[in-house]
């Protein structure tokens, strides 16, 4: 009995990743400087993990996780700042910070927001994900947890609408000890049905295992032709790492498969690295794609970004000739 159970284990977490058999037609490149975008001073004195949209209006605004105290692995985050502008081309000016105190006084970290129709959806973590919605962009109302599981951390969800219409919605995950990227998904961003793990990192990629922690951050997914494009900040809080996000190909939005910088037992189709940490990856209504970075205060940051602040770049996708 115990080998069957352990037997059951081993096929748990031993995810059957298997390689992309098709190549990348696309590789994003950072293609021009990086420029204040958002600095938040009444609600906090940095932003990290945020999300960028527009609402009804044709507004551009960006909620993130800030605090006006030091930050220290999270623990003083408890509301997101909020800043608004016109253009992306213009910073933000900031207004109130949002959820403060509501729906509970519990951490809030990496919003990400979602429009479906005309009712945008935005989800915060840790833990227990929270579900909002609103109608104009401004005001939410709250939902309730759309999902969680044994992962206290679980955290920087990010939605992707599939061609089926269907709902995949990625998170920061640590499944059976190995830093991971899980998906759940839904028909409608109500209810929502846990998938697996979609992605993991095992050494010597720079993991937190064994520590109760994922390094898998800030999954981000772009669908481009008939391929998908993670991104995602892999460090574990190394300073070497922190603005490295990695970006992987995948022909499946559901297998982005294992990796082990270049070790053994790797099948995860490496792109690039992008120097940006918790990265967006935007489009305008122009086709303009822009790439965002935010982080701590007195962090590494990319060159051109002020301490403390978010930042936008100009972004490209180039063909790789495959």
């Amino acid at each position: 009995m115990t080998k069957k159970v352990f037997a059951l284990v081993l096929l748990f977490t031993a995810v059957p990743f298997i390689a992309s058999a098709v190549g990348p037609k696309w590789r994003p490149e950072i293609t021009g400087p990086w420029r204040t975008l958002f600095r938040p001073t009444q609600a906090g004195n940095y932003l990290n993990d945020h999300c960028v949209y527009q609402d009804p209006k044709g507004e551009w605004r960006l909620i993130g996780i800030t605090s006006l105290k030091p930050p220290r692995i999270g623990t003083s985050e408890f509301w997101f700042a909020h800043g608004v502008t016109p253009s992306l081309l213009e910073p933000m000016r900031e207004l109130p910070p949002l959820f403060q105190g509501w729906p509970d006084r519990k951490q809030k970290w990496a919003p990400h927001a979602v429009w479906d129709g005309d009712t945008l959806h935005l989800f915060a973590g840790p833990g227990g994900i929270r579900h909002f919605t609103s109608r104009d962009g401004k005001e939410f109302q709250y939902v309730g947890i759309a999902f969680k599981n044994h992962y206290r951390f679980l955290r920087d969800t990010m939605a992707l609408r599939l061609p089926s219409g269907e709902w995949i919605m990625y998170a920061t995950d640590l499944v059976r000890g190995v830093d991971s990227v899980s998906a759940w998904r839904s028909k409608d961003l109500y209810k929502w049905t846990y998938v697996g793990p979609v992605f993991q990192a095992v050494r010597p990629a720079p993991v937190w295992a064994p520590a109760p922690n994922s390094a898998c951050e800030s999954p981000f997914v772009v669908r481009r032709d008939d391929g998908y494009y993670l991104s995602m900040t892999l460090t574990n809080e190394d300073r070497t790492t922190y603005i490295k996000s990695l970006v992987f190909f995948s022909e499946d939005p559901l297998n982005f498969g294992r990796y082990a910088a270049g070790g053994r037992g790797e099948t995860a189709r490496l792109v690039t690295t992008l120097s940006a940490h918790a990265p967006e990856l935007i489009e305008d209504r122009e086709g303009q794609w822009w790439i965002t970075n935010a982080g701590w205060p007195g962090w590494p940051r990319p060159d051109g970004c002020p301490d403390g602040q978010a930042c936008i770049a100009p972004l490209e996708w180039k063909p790789t000739g495959e």
